[in-house]
């Protein structure tokens, strides 16, 4: 299956809990071509084996983050991964995908946290010494 590596570039970034890089890793393996992943949360748990409230909490993380996406409202026991991380059987079927979510108003963002507080300029972080 052909995915674009740039999900891997941006992983640092995303500042994913180790539950979530894991359930996205399981998605990622066990996708249909087009990023469907047809699994429940307790089937991931039991890949993952780790309680199903865990894999709750990175999926709600992931859909946070725009990686996933929820079908039908979040009924259902289907996600999809966001159409820019998912696989796909050739170039020509990503090049479709991505024809198609352009004039859709293009796919949606995948959400990197930004600081909470801008770190320091050059210069200005100061050390104190306990005495």
């Amino acid at each position: 299956m052909l995915m674009d590596t740039g999900l891997l570039a941006m992983l640092r970034r995303l500042k994913l809990t180790p539950t979530a890089t894991d359930v996205l890793s399981v998605m990622v393996e066990k996708q249909e071509p087009g990023g469907h992943v047809i699994m429940t949360q307790p089937e991931m748990a039991k890949e993952l084996d780790i309680h199903p409230s865990r894999v709750s909490r990175a999926m709600a993380l992931l859909v946070d983050r725009g990686l996933v996406i929820r079908p039908n409202n979040g009924r259902g026991r289907s996600y999809a991964l966001n159409p820019t991380v998912a696989g796909y059987e050739s170039e020509s079927h990503l090049a479709d995908e991505m024809t198609k979510q352009l004039a859709l108003g293009g796919p949606p963002p995948i959400m990197v946290p930004k600081y909470q507080q801008p770190p320091p300029k050059p210069g200005q972080g100061h050390l104190s010494v306990a005495s």
